[in-house]
């Protein structure tokens, strides 16, 4: 499954939250999701975290001290009424909330919570298989498309396919 993230201003995701969703999905596919879209800008309005989405939530949920566990939200709430349909979305006021706490963290706070056995049992996917460095990376485009959807006061809408 490969995780990506639509950087879109708060009331395009609520007027989303209100199509049906084969409307919501065409709209998304056909302006996000297709690298033709006309919305389709790499690393600006989508950021794509590949298949390495489970093990980086595995590893901020462990790094995450906060009592709310703020960081546990950085993948959303569904989009629609039927968990299914793959989308989920954070408004810019979460996305915020996030951003405050991503940026304290660093690739190496981030890497000392790695435990393959313990993401294994969890069934995340691949847990044992990806180079840190590709690891690091994701990281970095997962912080900083926080830090910019933060600073242009947008939200995400989030695919998991």
């Amino acid at each position: 499954m490969i995780l990506e993230l639509y950087r879109l201003l708060d009331e395009n995701i609520i007027e989303l939250k209100n199509q049906s969703e084969q409307s919501c999905a065409e709209y998304l596919e056909q302006n996000y999701a297709s690298v033709y879209g006309k919305e389709h800008k790499e690393d600006d309005t989508v950021f794509s975290l590949d298949k390495t989405w489970d093990v980086i939530r595995f590893l901020l949920i462990e790094a995450d001290k906060t009592e709310r566990k703020i960081l546990s939200g950085v993948y959303g709430e569904p989009l629609n009424d039927s968990n299914y349909n793959g989308y989920s979305f954070l408004l810019t006021e979460n996305v915020k909330l996030i951003n405050h706490k991503l940026q304290k963290i660093t690739k190496e706070d981030l890497l000392q919570f790695y435990n393959g056995e313990k993401m294994e049992v969890q069934s995340i996917y691949n847990a044992t298989n990806y180079e840190m460095d590709f690891l690091k990376a994701k990281f970095e485009l997962l912080k900083s498309s926080f830090k910019k959807a933060s600073k242009l006061n947008s939200g995400f809408v989030i695919s998991i396919n």
